[in-house]
């Protein structure tokens, strides 16, 4: 099997909604698009990682951070998760691996979003995930997703010269996690995490969720026929679906259950 044989099936065991879509896509844009799922996905499960506490999680983040903005080879990434490799899963400890699948003329534009987001990660693990209120909150979904669905805008324009509004894409981003951390309330707060800001209550996370639904459906609606509106169309018809689940006032979508979700959960 090849490396991008290992990723496919990779993805296809962390997310089916992922999965299908960068299958679908074109011969290297499919592999710039698997590289992004699976350095997401890699530096994801140091952040969401049970048995690691927050220093920890933040020491690992920003080895690999910093690894990324050097030459370097596997080894590097060896060294950095010595004394982890009974911990951390497969598609953590293969990021070397992954972090080449993209063609060489984008690459290093996807790895520079994981830079990043690494880097944002670890500050968020260093304090504890602490969201007190709604510019915090704006803070993590702009860190986590946000700049996601900034770097798949510059991969359709790389790719065919797609062009999308930024600030909708960001509201796209936001959409999909925002609506992810609103279904899943219970799931986080039983694992100790709780990304809603002191006090708010459904109405007032719906309200934000669709608030973002807004440039998020603009985002989708300029994209033209092609792999770029292929990719974006199903997660945001779930988060729609999702909502809708939950009583909200969204536009209609008669779908599969929800699993849109960026980052934290399959």
């Amino acid at each position: 099997m090849t490396v991008l044989d290992d990723a496919h099936t990779m993805i296809r065991t962390y997310s089916t909604t992922w999965y299908e879509p960068v299958m679908a896509m074109p011969p290297g844009l499919q592999e710039a698009t698997a590289c992004a799922y699976l350095l997401m996905r890699g530096i994801d499960e140091i952040e969401d990682h049970p048995d690691l506490d927050g220093p920890t999680k933040a020491l690992l983040l920003e080895r690999v951070a910093r690894i990324w903005q050097t030459r370097y080879t596997p080894a590097d990434f060896t060294a950095a998760f010595r004394g982890y490799e009974a911990v951390l899963p497969e598609v953590t400890l293969r990021l070397a691996q992954w972090s080449a699948l993209a063609p060489p003329e984008i690459g290093p534009r996807v790895v520079e979003t994981f830079i990043a987001m690494a880097e944002r990660m670890a500050d968020w693990a260093r304090h504890d995930f602490t969201i007190r209120t709604r510019t915090d909150l704006d803070r993590y979904t702009y860190a986590v997703s946000g700049t996601l669905v900034l770097l798949l805008s510059d991969l359709w324009a790389w790719h065919d010269g797609t062009r999308a509004d930024r600030t909708h894409a960001i509201g796209y981003g936001r959409a999909l996690q925002t609506a992810n951390i609103l279904i899943d309330r219970g799931e986080d707060t039983g694992r100790g995490v709780d990304f809603w800001p002191t006090g708010w209550g459904a109405g007032q996370m719906t309200a934000y969720v669709q608030q973002d639904l807004v440039p998020a459906d603009a985002y989708l609606a300029a994209l033209p026929p092609g792999p770029a509106r292929s990719f974006c169309a199903e997660p945001l018809a779930q988060a729609h679906q999702a909502l809708a689940r939950r009583g909200a006032v969204t536009t209609g979508h008669d779908l599969t259950p929800p699993q849109f979700s960026l980052l934290h959960r399959p």
